[in-house]
């Protein structure tokens, strides 16, 4: 009974990855009804930034694989590897949003800036969840004890390690997703001032 919920884990972490899009979302759509000011929608995506952390994060569920059994080794590589495909571009749109609306409350290299600084956080916040099993809702229960926990991690050099280099990962695979987005975001705006 329990190995057949060994995969549970992806459902539940794949529903902590469309949080962020969902909360991206909702801070658009109460800024353009103007129930949210600059500022306060500012501070509504800190909470956005709690979240964004678990998108990358299932990327890092494929050291289960070296758990599983050489008989299912290749369903289990292709079940981890889409949900970690479908949180990672579930977090990319999120900050895609977020980074068009910052643009829109801002200016672009505001909007970059922040870009920039969430996937280096959210790199970090990944380590944090991987090897320090800390949760984003951890931030409410148990504060003190992330944040030290955090800071002791910065002088860890695999922490460090690991956030350089998934943060330049993550911000090469955001360019690409955002050069293409961007780009059809243009040819559309364009089409319906053609028409």
């Amino acid at each position: 009974m329990v190995q057949d919920l060994s995969g549970i884990f992806l459902i539940w972490n794949l529903f902590l990855a469309w949080i962020p899009l969902g909360l991206s979302y909702l801070v658009e759509t109460l800024w353009q009804q103007k129930f949210l000011g600059k500022w306060a929608s500012l501070i509504c995506l800190a909470l956005w930034l709690l979240f964004f952390p678990n998108s990358p994060y299932l990327i890092t569920d494929l050291i289960h694989l070296k758990g599983s059994p050489d008989h299912l080794i290749w369903f289990d590589a292709l079940m981890d590897f889409v949900f970690a495909l479908a949180g990672l571009i579930t977090g990319l749109y999120s900050l895609f949003k977020v980074h068009r609306l910052i643009e829109k409350i801002g200016n672009k290299p505001f909007a970059w800036l922040i870009v920039l600084g969430t996937l280096i956080l959210s790199s970090y916040g990944v380590y944090l969840g991987r090897f320090g099993r800390w949760n984003s809702w951890d931030i409410l229960h148990h504060p003190f004890s992330l944040i030290k926990y955090s800071i002791r991690g910065l002088q860890n050099p695999l922490a460090l390690q690991l956030t350089l280099s998934f943060s330049f990962a993550m911000i090469v695979i955001y360019g690409a997703f955002w050069l293409y987005n961007h780009r059809n975001t243009d040819n559309d705006q364009f089409s319906q001032n053609a028409s």
